[in-house]
């Protein structure tokens, strides 16, 4: 699953990983685990008798989209979770969390591409920004025809409970931190992700009220809160 993972990182397509991994004669997971439950491997597809069915790319970023990379139990593609909301762990997780986000940074913004002329896509606040009402992170969803996205709260994609997911335009909120943070650093120009990672920068997101002009206008910063390091810097 690294060796999947850090080719996906490198660029290759999902279909050009598959066609490895069929060269290879990997296993596909239910061919890997059919042994273990006392049937054979393969099938029947489509009509058709396999002895082992063959990775695609749908297969793929099945595999590569799943919870249980972080150890989860997952049910029907969700995170199972305990009385108190916690996730169910089934072993030692293939990625840890920063890594999980990482990939589906990555996924989602190879999904968002469409025929003709490509979208820009960005995912600069990964890791960075965090939702206020659960307190964990917030991925770039790109909008459909649109120059700009949203960063959403990541609890319910990963089947957890948020009781206020928050979501911001991405331009709003990207533009804010960028602000915020060469105000508090002096710097100028080109900002990228590392280095915010490495100023421990943070922007926290609650959700916001439906409807009104004043949502067109810009960000409600109310609903902000910059940090960097430990320390909430003023607004």
């Amino acid at each position: 699953m690294r060796a999947i993972v850090e080719q996906a990182q490198a660029g290759h397509s999902l279909t050009a990983i598959a066609r490895r991994l069929n060269d290879e004669e990997v296993l596909v997971p239910r061919d890997r685990h059919a042994p273990l439950q006392g049937r054979a491997t393969g099938g029947i597809r489509h009509g058709h008798s396999f002895d082992r069915f063959r990775w695609t790319s749908g297969t793929l970023s099945k595999v590569l989209r799943s919870p249980s990379l972080m150890g989860h139990r997952v049910h029907r593609g969700q995170t199972v979770l305990d009385e108190d909301g916690h996730p169910v762990l089934i072993g030692e997780p293939v990625l840890s969390e920063d890594e999980f986000d990482d990939l589906q940074a990555l996924l989602k913004a190879r999904s968002n591409g469409t025929r003709g002329e490509r979208r820009p896509t960005s995912a600069l606040l990964t890791r960075l920004a965090h939702c206020a009402a659960c307190g964990g992170r917030m991925y770039y969803r790109a909008r459909t025809s649109y120059l700009y996205g949203d960063y959403v709260c990541a609890a319910p994609a990963k089947g957890m409970r948020c009781p206020a997911a928050a979501a911001m335009r991405s331009d709003w909120l990207e533009d804010y931190v960028l602000d915020r943070y060469r105000t508090a650093t002096g710097t100028r120009g080109p900002v990228s992700r590392s280095e915010l990672l490495a100023a421990e920068v943070r922007v926290t997101v609650s959700k916001g009220r439906c409807g009104g002009a004043e949502r067109l206008a810009g960000p409600d910063t109310s609903r902000l809160t910059f940090t960097m390091g430990t320390k909430p810097l003023p607004a």
